[in-house]
């Protein structure tokens, strides 16, 4: 221990001797461990830590499955989760839940108001109390019973100002007075986090009958005991006995069934970003790492006397190995402190890496598993910078250095090694930029395909009309007629027209339906995308048509029923033929519905996801489908000129002069639902550029300082070349070549890093290849350009040596 207090001690002077060299590679580690740790507590959060439930371990969603028709995870039917529930034997209980919207009203301004209709075993089934009050009763999700409603935390705070006396206080939904029971806790939250109410499911015997709507999520819990595996071998087993049973309703009698842990449902895509991150940050402490290993190295050979009267006095090769490890391990340190508090201080914009369905429960942290992370990585990056010139520095000849003109084959050995770290630095920035290119590429593809409709142009807005005050077809119609004819109207507006969902809005909405005459081809869907519109929506939205018509005033209630597909419905279903003029029918065999004529047919939008593709969707005339109020038109687009929030205002009066007491939210241009859509992935694209990008100047550094050395201790060489009659060019050029080799050979590298990077990022890509030949050139080329310009400085240095200053030095 006095031994290494002695370490310790002569370490820390040596470095603050040398206070520039310090702060340098203190700043240098800081940004490569920092990182480190700010993306391992974004993984530690999100991937490690349990959820916020009673042994959440037994947690699962169950979803019903049709990979072969594009839904590997859809919604259950009503009806198949009854039949789940009644005949499974793995599941302590099953609970489920489905979004709504509600008309607050009564006691301020209208609000529109997003919930959750759920059955009342689903707190229990989640072992959540709640902060305030209680949960339902089995009694209250019957059809009938006395109406009540849950609170979340964060709605009671806005809307009521924490009042604790707001249970039993009676609010209006819809029109109908709600009982307000309880207050769920700030934490709570499963699936959205923009959640505010929660209602019982009071569905009567039809609604739990349906086999054709898709529209409930499904959470279980399981028996102690029971394994994912088994559990999942029996739900699939009951889905196939529903679908030999109910054919038409269940794809040709091929669905499926997906059991999930809910962890795992709720970080969604998130544990493939993250460990991509990961590997990024890994890469670029590994080239911090390099980097600092070439100063040591520089370093070192200024010591090499120090080192050569050490072992004079009797110091081993190991006692000397060991207190440069010293000194590179209190770096190291250093580094991980001030990387802790980076790591901190990038919480705040880390946070938007949090998946939405954990948004409430999770938040980043340093607790004891990141502080041991990052205190091991510490550790792990002194050994890996520090080892390599400690065993360097130790082995000395002490008739060679301690003679005047020893150094030059040390000098050479040594510029060996740290031209290896040069190269190494080249490679793994090639492998980050190049990364960074491909996302960027995706990204932009992912916003252009949307650029037909002009999304910049079209603004939007939700006017959920409530069920009671709205039941009549006739009110619905009047509505929406003399609001759209005020909108119209308005200075600014081009066209307006109403549907029951913007693309990229809602990720549902299917609805089953059949075609006229003989089967559908084995492995397709009975399902498609259904949207309820007005009869300028699709042209009010820049939607091509493909053939056929646009709806127009004609087609309503009195007219024969139309319908307009999209180019995927008419492929998938009438393949190799003219879906123009077909008919279908919405619902199975015993639907009551009439059959419906295709009179358009338009080109695809991605309504679900942006790298989803096109669903089958269709649109049909909201005049022609007024007997029900399910999917009723909620959504009013506007294609504006100008400024839009000129506009804003002008449609909200429009709206409110037909009915004063009509919510109006969701006010957004069609571009900003498309940058939310694309948020997460700029932030990811962002993050990995701008570890690409300080890879780069790492790198650039690296070659710089390994020039810069190199042209100091070939100061004598140089002078004599200069004194014999070489030009300063020649000069110029001999050191540029000796700096681009090591930038080549970088590159060469690079490639083969980043073939094997890009393979860890292809799920992440969208239209764009792994080896696109674009942007790996377009890399090389910029890091050939850096690598130039650091070469150039000490190549500059280089020609304005003074030979006489150079050959009295010698």
């Amino acid at each position: 221990m006095q031994t290494l207090w002695q370490d310790l001690h002569f370490g820390a002077r040596m470095l603050l001797k040398k206070p520039g060299f310090t702060i340098v590679t203190v700043i240098i580690l800081a940004l490569g461990i920092g990182a480190n740790t700010a993306v391992f507590s974004l993984i530690n959060a999100v991937l490690l830590q349990p959820l916020p439930f009673y042994e959440p371990e037994r947690l699962v969603m169950v979803w019903e499955e049709a990979s072969f028709a594009g839904f590997p995870r859809q919604e259950p039917a009503p009806a198949n989760y009854v039949d789940w529930k009644a005949q499974q034997s793995v599941f302590e209980d099953m609970a489920a839940l489905h979004w709504a919207t509600f008309r607050l009203t009564g006691d301020g301004e209208p609000q529109q108001i997003f919930a959750n209709s759920v059955t009342a075993n689903l707190f229990p089934l989640l072992g959540v109390a709640p902060a305030l009050g209680r949960t339902f009763s089995p009694e209250e999700e019957k059809s009938g019973a006395h109406k009540v409603v849950v609170l979340s935390h964060k709605f009671w705070q806005m809307r009521y100002g924490g009042e604790r006396d707001i249970i039993g206080r009676e609010i209006l939904l819809d029109d109908e007075k709600y009982s307000v029971i309880g207050v769920m806790p700030a934490e709570f939250q499963l699936m959205s986090s923009y959640i505010s109410l929660y209602v019982p499911m009071a569905h009567g015997q039809e609604m739990w009958a349906d086999r054709g709507s898709h529209d409930l999520n499904v959470v279980a819990r399981l028996k102690r005991g029971v394994g994912l595996r088994q559990a999942q071998a029996e739900i699939q087993t009951i889905t196939q006995r529903i679908s030999r049973q109910y054919p038409r309703e269940t794809f040709d009698g091929r669905m499926g069934s997906v059991t999930l842990p809910l962890h795992e449902q709720l970080a969604g895509e998130s544990r493939r970003q993250l460990l991509v991150l990961l590997a990024a940050v890994g890469l670029v402490l590994l080239i911090a790492c390099a980097n600092i290993a070439g100063l040591l190295l520089a370093r070192a050979a200024g010591r090499r006397k120090e080192m050569a009267i050490r072992a004079a006095l009797g110091a081993g090769r190991g006692r000397i190995a060991r207190q440069l490890l010293t000194e590179s391990l209190l770096l190291a340190y250093a580094g991980g402190v001030a990387g802790l508090l980076l790591a901190s201080w990038s919480f705040a914009f880390l946070e938007k890496f949090i998946p939405e369905g954990m948004a409430l429960s999770t938040s980043l942290m340093i607790d004891r598993r990141v502080l041991g992370y990052t205190l091991l990585l510490a550790l792990l990056t002194g050994a890996i910078f520090g080892l390599a010139p400690a065993l360097r520095a130790s082995k000395v000849d002490l008739n060679d250095v301690l003679k005047e003109g020893g150094q030059t084959n040390s000098v050479a050995g040594g510029g060996r090694l740290r031209g290896a770290m040069v190269v190494f630095q080249i490679a793994m920035a090639m492998a980050l930029l190049v990364g960074a290119g491909l996302l960027i590429q995706t990204l932009h593809k992912l916003r252009s395909q949307y650029s037909f409709l002009q999304p910049e142009k079209i603004l939007t807005m939700r006017t959920r009309l409530p069920r009671d005050k709205y039941k009549e077809a006739g009110r619905r119609k009047n509505f929406y007629d003399q609001t759209l004819a005020r909108v119209k109207t308005l200075p600014g507006v081009i066209s307006a027209g109403y549907t029951t969902t913007f693309p990229l809005q809602w990720k549902g909405g299917a609805s089953a339906f059949r075609p006229e005459g003989g089967q559908l081809i084995p492995g397709s869907s009975y399902d498609a995308l259904y949207r309820q519109v007005t009869a300028d929506y699709l042209q009010t939205m820049s939607i091509p048509l493909r053939q056929g018509r646009y709806f127009n005033e004609v087609d309503n209630e009195r007219s024969m029923p139309v319908a307009i597909i999209n180019e995927t419905m008419a492929r998938q279903y009438w393949p190799g033929e003219n879906a123009l003029n077909k008919r279908f029918k919405i619902g199975g065999v015993t639907s009551y519905k009439p059959w419906v004529t295709i009179v358009g047919i338009v080109a695809d939008v991605k309504e679900i996801g942006l790298d989803v593709p096109a669903k089958a969707t269709m649109f049909f005339p909201y005049q022609q489908m007024a007997d029900s109020f399910w999917n009723t038109p909620r959504e009013l687009a506007t294609r504006v000129q100008g400024d839009a929030a000129n506009v804003v205002a002008a449609v909200r009066q429009a709206i409110w002069a037909v009915d004063r007491d009509q919510p109006v939210s969701n006010i957004r241009m069609m571009n900003e639902i498309l940058a939310e859509e694309l948020a997460e992935r700029r932030v990811e694209m962002s993050l990995l550029a701008a570890f690409a990008g300080l890879g780069l100047l790492m790198a650039a550094l690296g070659i710089y300082g390994v020039l810069s050395y190199v042209v100091t201790q070939r100061t004598p060489e140089l002078g004599i070349r200069l004194a014999l009659g070489a030009q300063p060019h020649d000069v110029l050029r001999l050191v540029l070549r000796q700096g681009m080799r090591l930038a080549v050979a970088g590159i060469g590298l690079g490639v083969l890093a980043a073939l094997l990077l890009t393979r860890l990022i292809k799920s992440l890509l969208v239209d764009v290849s792994v080896t696109d030949p674009l942007t790996f050139a377009g890399v090389a080329l910029l890091l050939a350009l850096v690598a130039l310009l650091a070469c150039f400085i000490p190549a500059r240095r280089a020609t304005k040596v003074d030979p006489l200053i150079a050959l009295r030095s010698e």
